[in-house]
């Protein structure tokens, strides 16, 4: 009887090491079907920051119709015959919207990650920025529950969020620059802004738009600092097929 009751025990014992092995089997196996999809959404990278499918989408969103006329004017052709098809100097219009996205996304991620540095943003990853989304909306959704007053849109979309988030964070981020002195504006430059173009000032005295002469003056070397941090900016794209056919996806309102 002693004999069986240990051999009940050595079976029961084994038992439960097989099953625990195949938890572990699961949970790694589980782990990586999560990496994949996450990492399946990633398209590629600007100085380490990953750029996802969605953020690729929004960004096509808003410069297909201005990029459609600049590869159909490089092929030569008029826009009512441009296909994205449509090849000018060896490369499809496909390829000179991937680029373009790209170009596009280089100063945005490079203006996100100085921001961050500067201490104006937690987190600046797509997926952190949709859990915003959804607070927000959830907090607008609940002031005009509550007849609260509600500016702009009660409920933002995806691409709309992303749009705002940046321009905001934009907006701090050059306020930041400003107050540590990274910009700045001469009365010489500010002056110089002026009579470059006295009618973007509807030719009021200069005396009475100065503020605004170095308002553009910052505005003008703030957006030189986005282009020159985003020129030196390093890109890493896995697999370019993938960025294509995000691409293309987008173009068909797939993400």
């Amino acid at each position: 009887m002693g004999k069986m009751q240990k051999d009940s025990k050595k079976a029961s014992k084994k038992w439960i090491w097989i099953l625990l092995a195949v938890i572990a089997v699961i949970l790694a196996a589980a782990v990586v079907i999560f990496m994949k999809g996450r990492t399946e959404k990633e398209v590629f990278s600007v100085d380490g920051q990953p750029v996802y499918r969605e953020e690729v989408a929004c960004i096509v969103n808003k410069i297909k119709l201005y990029q459609r006329e600049k590869t159909a004017e490089k092929a030569g052709i008029d826009v009512s015959e441009f296909t994205w098809e449509t090849e000018a100097d060896g490369k499809t219009g496909y390829e000179y919207l991937a680029d373009a996205v790209v170009e596009e996304l280089k100063e945005i991620k490079t203006m996100q990650k100085e921001a961050m540095d500067n201490g104006l943003a937690d987190a600046i990853d797509y997926p952190s920025l949709m859990k915003a989304m959804e607070k927000e909306n959830k907090d607008r959704g609940e002031k005009k529950g509550n007849n609260e007053t509600v500016f702009g849109v009660t409920r933002y979309t995806a691409d709309q969020f992303y749009d705002y988030f940046n321009e905001n964070l934009s907006l701090q981020n050059k306020r930041e620059l400003i107050n540590k002195e990274v910009l700045t504006a001469s009365d010489v430059e500010a002056r110089a802004a002026y009579d470059a173009d006295p009618d973007y000032f509807d030719n009021e005295g200069y005396e009475n738009v100065e503020t605004s002469a170095k308002n553009l003056v910052l505005e003008n070397k703030y957006q030189e600092h986005l282009k020159e941090m985003a020129e030196v900016a390093k890109v890493e794209i896995p697999d370019e097929q993938a960025l294509l056919q995000a691409v293309k996806d987008s173009l068909k309102g797939k993400s």
